[in-house]
C-alpha cells in the first residue's frame, strides 16, 4: 500500500505546485498594484479579471475539470469518439463568448477589440490543456511552464508599471505570454493523445454518461465562480467605486488554498481511475480521510496566521484599505471547510446532480442573506452571507457522500484528529502573536510570525506523513 499513498501526495504536490507559482506572481501583482496605482486605474485593471474570471468558466464549461475524473487510456477514447460536429459547436460557443468579453473590454476600458477577443480564447484554451496534461501526468512540462509563465507574468507587469502604466499595453504583453503558453501545451498534449493507443473496449464509458457528467460539471463550475465573484459584481454596481476597491481587496480568496483542495481532490480522483471497481469505496473513505488530515496541516495554521494578523496584511496594500479589515476578517472564517474537498467523491461516482443541488442552494442562500446581513453588519455583512452557505453546503455535500458509500459522515472527516489539530495551532499561534509583539515593533511581528506558520506547517505535515504509515505500512 505505500505506492498508492506516494502516488497520492506526489500528485497533491506536483499539481499545487503547477498552479501555484502563478498565483504567487499574481498576488505580488495584486499588493504591488495597490499600492502604486490610482485608486480607478486599479479599480479598472481589476475590472478585467473579474470579468474574465466569471466568463473564462463558462467558455470551458467544465471541460478542464470532466478531462481529470478518466484515466489517460479512458480519455483518449473519448476524445477519438468527437467530431467535427462537436468541434465546430465548441468552437462557436467560445468565439461566442469571447465576442462577449471583448465588447465590454472595448466598451469599458477602451482595449482594442481583438486583445481581450483572443486573451480569453487562449486563456480557456489553456486551462483545457493543462488538465490534459496532469492526466498524462507529464509534470516536468508543467511544473517548468508555470514557473516560466509566472516569471514572464511578473516582468510584464513591471516593465509596465515602470514605463508609463497603460491597459493596452499590460494586456497585450500577457496575450503574447498567453499565446506562447498555449502553444506549447497543444503540442504536448497532441503528441500524448497521438502516442496513446488503448484497447479498444477497455473500460469502455458509455458516451451519455460522460455527457451527463460533462454537463454537470460545466454548471457547478459556473455556479462556483458566481458565487466567488457574484458579491465584488453586485457591490461593483450599487457603491462607489473606492467602496468597491475596500470590498475587493478585503473578500480577496487565499489563492494557494483553492489550489490546495483542487490538487488533493485532482489526486484522489487519479488515484481512484487507477484502482480496482471493487475497492473504490473502501479506497474513497480512507483517501478523503487521509486528504483532511493532510490539507488540516497547512489549512489551519493558514487560518490562525491571517485571522490574527488581519490588520497588518490589509495595511500591507495601503493605509487607504484600513475599512477592509473587517471584511477580511469575516471572509477568512470560511477558512477551515478548506481542508476538506467536499465534491471529490460525487464527482468520481457521476453524481453531478447532488452537486449542482447543492451549489445552487448555496448560491441562492448566500444571494438571500447578502441584503439583511449587509443592513445589519454593512459591507462584513456581505462577506458573512457567503460564509454561512458555504458551511451549509459542505454540511450537505458530507451528509450525501456518506450516505453513498454507505458510512457515518464522521468516517470520513478525521474529526478527533482536527479537533486535536484546532486546539493546539490556536494555542500556538496566540502565544506568537502574544510574544513578537511584546518583543518587537513595525512589520517585524508579521514576518516572524510568517516563517513560525511556515515552520509548524512543515512540523506537522512532516508528523502527520509519519502517523500514516499506519494506514499503508512502511
Amino acid at each position: 500500500m505505500a505506492k498508492p499513498k506516494n502516488a497520492f501526495l506526489s500528485n497533491s504536490f506536483l499539481i499545487f505546485i503547477t498552479r501555484f507559482f502563478p498565483s504567487l506572481a499574481n498576488l505580488a501583482v495584486l499588493i504591488w498594484y495597490s499600492r502604486n496605482l490610482p485608486t480607478s486605474a486599479y479599480g479598472h485593471y481589476q475590472f478585467f479579471w473579474i470579468q474574465l474570471n466569471v466568463l473564462y468558466p463558462i467558455a470551458c464549461f467544465g471541460i478542464h475539470i470532466l478531462v481529470v475524473t478518466y484515466a489517460p487510456d479512458a480519455l483518449v477514447r473519448i476524445v477519438r469518439k468527437l467530431t467535427k460536429k462537436h468541434f465546430i459547436g465548441y468552437s462557436v460557443w467560445l468565439l461566442v463568448l469571447a465576442s462577449v468579453f471583448a465588447y465590454f473590454q472595448n466598451r469599458m476600458l477602451h482595449l482594442p477589440f481583438l486583445i481581450p477577443f483572443i486573451y480569453i480564447l487562449c486563456f480557456s484554451l489553456s486551462m483545457i490543456f493543462e488538465s490534459l496534461l496532469i492526466v498524462f501526468r507529464d509534470f516536468k512540462s508543467l511544473v517548468t511552464l508555470s514557473i516560466l509563465y509566472a516569471a514572464a507574468f511578473w516582468l510584464a507587469h513591471w516593465y509596465v508599471l515602470k514605463d508609463g502604466f497603460s491597459l493596452r499595453s499590460i494586456f497585450f504583453l500577457l496575450l503574447v505570454i498567453t499565446f506562447i503558453r498555449l502553444c506549447i501545451y497543444m503540442g504536448i498534449s497532441l503528441a500524448e493523445i497521438k502516442r496513446l493507443q488503448p484497447v479498444a473496449g477497455e473500460g469502455e464509458m458509455p458516451m451519455a454518461e460522460t455527457r451527463s457528467l460533462w454537463l454537470h460539471l460545466g454548471l457547478y463550475d459556473v455556479l462556483q465562480v458566481l458565487f466567488s465573484w457574484i458579491d465584488k459584481f453586485v457591490i461593483s454596481l450599487v457603491c462607489a467605486a473606492d467602496v468597491s476597491a475596500i470590498y475587493f481587496n478585503g473578500s480577496q480568496n487565499i489563492p494557494f488554498l483553492p489550489l490546495l483542495t483542487s490538487a488533493a481532490g485532482s489526486a484522489v480522483l487519479i488515484q481512484l481511475a487507477h484502482g480496482h471497481e471493487k475497492d473504490e469505496k473502501t479506497d474513497a473513505v480512507i483517501l478523503m480521510n487521509r486528504t483532511g488530515r493532510v490539507l488540516s496541516c497547512i489549512v489551519f495554521p493558514v487560518f490562525f496566521f491571517l485571522f490574527l494578523f488581519r490588520q497588518e496584511l490589509i495595511l500591507l496594500l495601503g493605509m487607504r484599505f484600513a475599512p477592509a479589515i473587517p471584511v477580511f476578517m469575516v471572509s477568512i472564517l470560511v477558512l477551515p471547510v478548506r481542508a476538506y474537498s467536499f465534491t471529490t467523491v460525487l464527482q468520481r461516482l457521476h453524481k453531478g446532480r447532488i452537486i449542482n443541488a447543492g451549489a445552487i442552494a448555496d448560491l441562492l442562500l448566500a444571494c438571500a442573506l447578502m441584503y439583511p446581513l449587509y443592513e445589519w453588519l454593512g459591507l462584513p455583512g456581505v462577506a458573512l452571507s457567503f460564509v454561512v452557505s458555504t458551511y451549509l453546503q459542505a454540511s450537505f455535500y458530507l451528509i450525501y457522500t456518506a450516505r453513498l458509500l454507505h458510512v457515518s459522515p464522521f468516517k470520513l472527516l478525521p474529526v478527533i484528529n482536527w479537533i486535536i489539530k484546532f486546539i493546539v495551532f490556536a494555542t500556538l499561534f496566540i502565544i506568537i502573536h502574544y510574544w513578537s509583539y511584546r518583543c518587537f515593533t513595525g512589520l517585524i511581528p508579521l514576518f516572524l510570525s510568517l516563517g513560525a506558520t511556515v515552520g509548524i506547517i512543515g512540523a506537522s505535515l512532516l508528523i502527520e506523513f509519519k502517523n500514516q504509515k499506519k494506514y499503508v505500512g512502511s
